[in-house]
């Protein structure tokens, strides 16, 4: 009798005793906590702030992460790693109409995602070289990415790569043009994409 109530209260008190969350989730959910208030447009949320969108303590935050910076480049590698899950696989082979398209649309999944951040990225950057070195690699990774989506165009007849053609289509691709378009002129997402497409295929028929 008495091993079943000494039973019945050890599971009381295990109900009672709060879960722990696995360490690597609650991590994970500190990086989603920061960029989500980033997106939300605060762009130095607190540590408390944070902990709170993650669900956790704000003893969590500093268990996990030691101080500011070690957050913000993981936060950077976390976005850095959504942007490239964006990009398409080259296939130079279609028609440049379609390229075009899909290089767009593309650009148009990149901004939804660094729309808001870029904006706080860009300024960490100038500080933290770990942000610098990680944004700079995923701008190259998008580069590389329409170099060879684009290499006919691309190509001179010595072999060579008009580098300076694709310096401008990835700018118009770029999210400095679409926070132009849309930001600051207003403009809806399609009329931003269907301006950008134009864009690109005016540089590109100069080939």
């Amino acid at each position: 009798m008495r091993s079943e109530r000494d039973a019945a209260a050890a599971g009381a008190r295990q109900a009672r005793a709060p879960r722990r969350r696995d360490p690597a989730k609650t991590r994970e959910a500190i990086i989603d906590g920061l960029l989500a208030a980033v997106t939300a447009g605060d762009f130095a949320p607190t540590a408390r702030a944070i902990a709170a969108r993650a669900g956790t303590s704000e003893r969590s935050v500093f268990v996990h992460f030691p101080d500011r910076e070690a957050l913000l480049v993981a936060a950077t590698e976390r976005q850095s790693e959504m942007v490239e899950a964006c990009l398409v696989t080259p296939d130079p082979s279609a028609p440049v109409a379609e390229r075009i398209t899909i290089a767009v649309r593309q650009s148009a999944a990149i901004f939804a995602l660094q729309r808001v951040p870029r904006l706080p990225g860009l300024q960490e950057s100038r500080s933290i070289a770990a942000v610098d070195a990680r944004m700079r690699r995923t701008d190259e990774h998008i580069r590389a990415v329409l170099a060879a989506l684009f290499a006919p165009e691309l190509s001179r007849p010595d072999g060579t790569h008009d580098d300076v053609l694709l310096d401008l289509v990835d700018g118009a691709l770029g999210w400095p043009m679409r926070h132009h378009l849309q930001d600051r002129r207003g403009l809806p997402g399609e009329q931003a994409s269907a301006t950008i497409e134009r864009a690109v295929g005016a540089l590109l028929a100069q080939h």
